[in-house]
């Protein structure tokens, strides 16, 4: 329930308004298109495009992150019911951020499609009710610390990106006898629109998996006690 709920607040000031903004080119949805350089203007500036950069890249690394872990979490659930296909699938795209690969539209688009069809495979295990062997518990047990880590970064993300926003469009008002600089800043908005794109069904995508995980490790008196506590109002 917080996942959709968090995500519905942030309303036409959140996802979708960035959904739509960042489906324009880069320079016209922050509004560059209306900058032009002024004759003789100073190229100097007191928006810190540096930091807004850093900030940039620090918010991309905990994206990466997040879906690593989750994805980590996912493949030792799949295993530990032995479908081993479907958990190399998601391991090999876990693989991917937490070797801090670019994200892409392709790459993200086809690993959330991982994902979901990790979380149906779940499901599925689930309901088949089956014993799991020891090995088995024990691949649910080192799954837990990836589910718990994944959830609490990624819940955070949705007002974090949307801060960043607001700070990029603010410094980019403030750089219009600046074009250089608010060309960096542009420039770097790629990966942002990209995952600001796809968050919101990652995150009720992993909402589902994490949900379905605590019964899986239920039913196989797996204790997540941690888990469930951290996850109890999502």
């Amino acid at each position: 329930m917080y996942v959709k709920k968090m995500t519905a607040q942030l309303g036409l000031t959140g996802f979708l308004a960035l959904a739509a903004a960042f489906s324009m080119p880069a320079a016209q949805a922050f509004g560059l298109a209306d900058i032009a350089p002024a004759a003789g203007a100073s190229k100097g500036s007191a928006v810190d495009v540096g930091s807004l950069l850093t900030q940039q890249k620090d918010l991309m690394g905990r994206f990466k992150q997040s879906m690593n872990n989750m994805l980590t979490a996912q493949s030792l659930t799949l295993a530990a019911g032995g479908l081993k296909e479907e958990a190399d699938k998601a391991s090999a795209a876990a693989a991917n951020y937490g070797q801090g690969s670019v994200v892409t539209k392709d790459q993200l688009a086809r690993d959330t499609k991982v994902s979901e069809n990790a979380t149906k495979a779940i499901n599925d295990q689930i309901k088949k009710n089956s014993a799991l062997s020891a090995e088995g518990q024990g691949k649910l047990v080192a799954a837990i610390p990836h589910y718990g880590a994944g959830m609490y970064e990624g819940t955070k993300l949705p007002k974090s990106f949307q801060s960043w926003t607001d700070s990029a469009k603010s410094g980019l008002s403030g750089l219009k006898t600046d074009p250089m600089n608010a060309s960096k800043l542009t420039g770097s908005l790629d990966d942002v629109t990209t995952v600001v794109t796809n968050l919101p069904n990652l995150l009720g995508t992993w909402s589902t998996t994490s949900k379905a995980f605590l019964n899986y490790a239920k039913s196989n008196k797996v204790d997540t006690k941690d888990l469930a506590s951290k996850m109890g109002n999502l």
